[in-house]
């Protein structure tokens, strides 16, 4: 008997609260009770579930930010013990240092002991998970010996449905989004640095997160949580504040390279990958405000040697491609708006931006699927609002999870200035999920929910 699945993501569980009792100013998530409440809820429904988290269920950049700052090469992460040391005080076993949400994990090991499943998705913020000790950390904690239901981590997708028609895959969706992107589906999550030491690999997103927003958010408390990332800083820059010298550096880094493959290539010697001229570099700049950042850095002695270490930082590869290539530069206000790649600040179900191409183009490939659904965007998408036509006659619909911490309101029209991004009345928490019912042949009917408004 297929059993009803219940799909959240993003819900970006961090250090929690600190010794003191105040709320650990890097962490995005503090509705504890409402997913308690949530989980125990559709734990006791007289039926079997599974319940999918896809993607970010927990925030490893955002616990020990320390660790994040020590790693000898932008792009790589953490080690093994490093990632197991914050995944511990997630978990709530160092309340010495922060509290974590040990609750919701024993709310978890609850719903496993009445007979149901959990699978969990690896994402972009939460990608520790795949060392085997973070993993088996996890499993110990939540798992109890002897549960019937299954606790599964998946790298990268999730399908649901054993029918020749209506499957539902699940995915993070990171893999759309030029800032976040690893560019192997999470089939390669680790490097070697230097040293010899195996460590996570980091996307661009992670890095400026590491290096730049966990500083910035003790200030600007809203500023991780809208997406995408760069309209922030575009934002940001325009209205409000002068990033650092090694901010403006990691952000120009992005631009000469985004447009590149986010692939292993070789063939280029690293000599070829020489900086670029600073002066002729920032000539180049189309972002009138982002130009003018960096030549305010480049004019002081102090910010000009910052920004050239951050240059010198680069991958040499990517740098001698951009040597090698006629690639335009690219502004901030490109990145952030071209339908070709990203959302922008709330985004929507009918735009036809790069998720919902990637979902067509999954469903295209394989008949058995009617649903795409994924989260990472914070941006809730009713599916079955805005179906999607495909060539052979099929419709079939991309759903997004949403998040379950702070996020802009959306009206469905409104966008917002920087004023209004710092403003807390302008965010609502909609705890937003999916609830996949089978449909007696072997797929699934998806529905979107609010628990906010079912838990009133």
């Amino acid at each position: 008997m297929e059993h009803v699945v219940y799909v959240i993501s993003d819900l970006h569980l961090g250090p929690g609260w600190l010794p003191d009792g105040r709320t650990d100013p890097l962490e995005d998530f503090t509705s504890d009770e409402a997913l308690i409440h949530f989980i125990d809820h559709i734990g006791t429904r007289g039926h079997l579930v599974e319940l999918v988290i896809a993607g970010d269920f927990l925030e490893f950049c955002q616990t020990l930010p320390e660790i994040g700052l020590a790693s000898p090469e932008d792009s790589l992460g953490s080690t093994e013990s490093e990632s197991l040391r914050r995944a511990r005080v997630i978990l709530g076993y160092e309340p010495q240092i922060s509290s974590g949400h040990p609750k919701v994990f024993a709310a978890l090991r609850r719903f496993m002991m009445e007979g149901h499943s959990i699978t969990i998705i690896a994402g972009n913020h939460d990608i520790d998970l795949l060392w085997k000790k973070v993993w088996a950390l996890v499993f110990d904690t939540i798992y109890p010996p002897g549960a019937w239901g299954d606790l599964r981590l998946v790298n990268y997708s999730h399908t649901v449905g054993t029918g020749t028609q209506g499957r539902v895959f699940i995915e993070h969706g990171h893999e759309y989004d030029r800032a976040n992107r690893f560019g192997d589906m999470m089939s390669r999550p680790f490097g070697v640095d230097n040293l010899g030491i195996q460590r996570l690999k980091r996307c661009w997103g992670t890095l400026f997160v590491d290096k730049v927003f966990n500083q910035l958010e003790r200030e600007r408390w809203f500023i991780d949580n809208v997406k995408p990332i760069m309209r922030v800083i575009q934002l940001g820059l325009r209205n409000d504040f002068i990033f650092t010298a090694t901010a403006i550096g990691l952000v120009v880094r992005f631009l000469m390279v985004s447009g590149l493959p986010p692939l292993i290539l070789g063939g280029i010697e690293e000599s070829a990958a020489t900086p670029p001229d600073l002066d002729a570099l920032a000539d180049s700049i189309a972002d009138p405000a982002l130009q003018a950042a960096v030549r305010a850095h480049l004019a002081d002695p102090a910010a000009r040697a910052e920004f050239e270490r951050v240059m010198e930082e680069a991958d040499p590869t990517q740098l001698a491609m951009v040597a090698y290539s006629e690639l335009a530069s690219m502004s901030l206000e490109e990145v952030t708006t071209d339908p070709d790649d990203e959302i922008v600040v709330l985004g929507g179900g009918s735009s036809e931006d790069a998720y919902r191409r990637a979902a067509r183009a999954i469903v295209m490939a394989d008949s058995t699927l009617a649903t795409v659904l994924m989260g990472h965007t914070h941006t809730v998408i009713d599916g079955n609002a805005h179906p999607i036509s495909l060539p052979d006659g099929r419709q079939c619909a991309y759903f997004n999870s949403g998040t379950w911490t702070r996020h802009l309101i959306d009206d469905g029209a409104q966008s917002y200035s920087w004023q209004e991004i710092g403003d807390e009345n302008n965010y609502i928490t909609l705890f937003s999920y999916i609830k996949l019912d089978p449909d007696g042949k072997g797929g699934y009917v998806p529905s979107l929910h609010s628990w906010f408004h079912e838990d009133q």
